[in-house]
């Protein structure tokens, strides 16, 4: 309701002069809006003379703009429409508002000999965005869903839970936190044990505040049943000034959505390697040169996922020996579809070299599961070390002594940034990574994954080949090592593709 206040002068020489203002009060407006500050004023039983006439806004004691002959802003922000005035509107704008605008203004109005004012309140409104972080539970066992609103204010707020429209019991709301800009952020938790008859059903958070147009905001959503990942980290025997590799397993895990940190002493070494959507089980690589400080130090593989309350982190301590193995290094992700996948484990590559030929070119047998079933994803992995700049990698299917060519890997440079799995054809996807070792050497890491077929695989071989680049064969490796067996939907004994193979003369 709009507060009215007449205010008169006193008598002066016998005549009666009388100056009227008023405002509305309170006023609303959304953050970062237009807000309009009403300010009216009337004269009785006389014209509005401007040369007599003057204007002036405070707010918290200090003057935002005035009108004496002329306008004068104090504020930046802050508007006033001289040429209303003399039709009795001093209201004031003021664009783009914040949380630190809201409070009472004061409208002071000089109708000389007479003056008049009135205060009004400035509520602004911030309407809150609410999110739920993760819908992954866990079957059977107690869970914890979160509602997150944020941006709001004023900050009073209500948040309820509620599944087919019934309300939950949840925790109490805690107290709301404040953000730089003046609005609030809170989370809302509930915690129950899911079962079956929660899949499929509509879950909902309902928050309740003054900002929205309809008073309630509601989001609904349904449980995504999850599994949380197994982790296991491999490490080499660490030996001081070579270079080597760790690797974290993860497997197992649902929904697909996964993070995996390395640290050493706790610090983060890299950014975080994100599965790709489609992919339950990931292997991340993470190379290592110690020197003698590094005796004692901690390496850690952290792995975030949404059915996890707190990342799950699986460390190793650094012992240095100083003669023995040299472990070959890579740093790659290898996924693919949990219900069609057979991932082989791959391998740490040792090598006993003397000191003359540890720059020379070698490769890596080409590692790959020993069973392979139709309709399922295999993933070959090949290493080339102390590769010079230009090398590439080409892979090839050999079947009935016919040799294929299937797709030549680029490497994704010197940043050892890998590139993603991308489809050559519509058959096969090749990965590439080049991994820089000492100055003018590095580290070629190639993957080809693939779905099985039958009989089109059996008694396949694959062939891996790096070539320099003036276009020399460097080394030809080559995979056959492995059984088909049946799938689900086939019948008949396991197939080893070697006795598939025509005999060689």
């Amino acid at each position: 309701m709009g507060a009215r206040v007449g205010l008169f002068s006193l008598l002066l020489g016998g005549v009666c002069a009388q100056l009227e203002v008023m405002v509305d009060s309170p006023v609303a407006a959304q953050l970062g809006s237009q807000a309009l500050l009403p300010c009216t004023f009337t004269v009785a039983n006389a014209p509005i003379s401007p040369e007599y006439l003057a204007v002036h806004w405070y707010f918290q004691g200090q003057e935002l703009a005035s009108y004496d002959d002329s306008l004068s802003i104090s504020r930046p922000g802050v508007s006033m429409d001289t040429e209303q005035l003399a039709s009795g509107n001093a209201s004031l704008v003021l664009h783009n508002v914040t949380v630190s605008e809201q409070g009472a203004y004061r409208c002071l109005v000089i109708h000389s000999p007479d003056r008049g004012e009135q205060s009004l309140y400035l509520a602004v409104l911030a309407v809150p965005t609410v999110a739920i972080p993760s819908k992954a539970v866990l079957r059977g066992e107690p869970n914890l869903l979160k509602c997150s609103v944020s941006g709001f204010h004023p900050a009073d707020i209500a948040v309820t839970w509620l599944r087919a429209g019934e309300v939950l019991p949840a925790s109490p709301l805690p107290a709301p936190q404040r953000n730089p800009d003046g609005t609030f952020n809170v989370s809302s938790s509930l915690t129950f044990q899911p079962t079956e008859q929660d899949q499929g059903v509509a879950f909902s958070c309902q928050v309740q505040h003054a900002a929205l147009p309809r008073g309630a905001l509601q989001t609904d959503f349904q449980l995504v049943f999850g599994v949380s990942p197994m982790v296991n980290i491999h490490a080499p025997t660490f030996v001081q000034g070579k270079a080597q590799v760790l690797m974290c397993d993860v497997k197992g895990f649902y929904p697909e959505a996964i993070a995996v940190n390395w640290l050493l002493n706790g610090v983060r070494t890299e950014a975080p390697r994100v599965n790709p959507n489609g992919t339950f089980n990931l292997e991340s690589f993470y190379q290592f040169k110690p020197v003698a400080e590094s005796e004692g130090a901690e390496i850690s593989c952290e792995v975030q996922h949404e059915t996890l309350s707190r990342p799950i982190v699986r460390s190793v301590r650094v012992h240095l020996e100083y003669e023995g193995t040299q472990v070959s290094v890579i740093v790659l992700l290898v996924s693919g579809t949990v219900s069609a996948l057979a991932v082989a484990g791959v391998a740490f590559f040792l090598y006993k070299r003397s000191r003359a030929a540890r720059q020379m070119f070698t490769a890596s047998d080409i590692v790959g599961p020993k069973v392979w079933v139709p309709g399922e994803y295999v993933s070959l992995v090949c290493i080339g070390y102390h590769c010079s700049a230009g090398t590439e990698a080409t892979w090839a299917k050999c079947q009935n002594e016919e040799l294929m060519p299937i797709a030549r890997g680029d490497p994704s440079g010197s940043d050892g940034e890998e590139q993603p799995l991308v489809p050559i054809n519509s058959l096969y996807k090749v990965q590439t990574q080049m991994l820089p070792l000492d100055k003018g050497s590095a580290t070629l890491a190639t993957t080809l994954m693939f779905r099985v077929r039958s009989p089109e695989d059996l008694g396949a071989r694959y062939q891996c080949c790096f070539i320099s680049k003036d276009g020399r064969t460097l080394s030809t490796k080559e995979f056959g090592d492995y059984t088909l067996r049946p799938s689900a939907q086939t019948q008949g004994p396991a197939v080893d593709p070697a006795a598939a193979r025509p005999a060689e003369e």
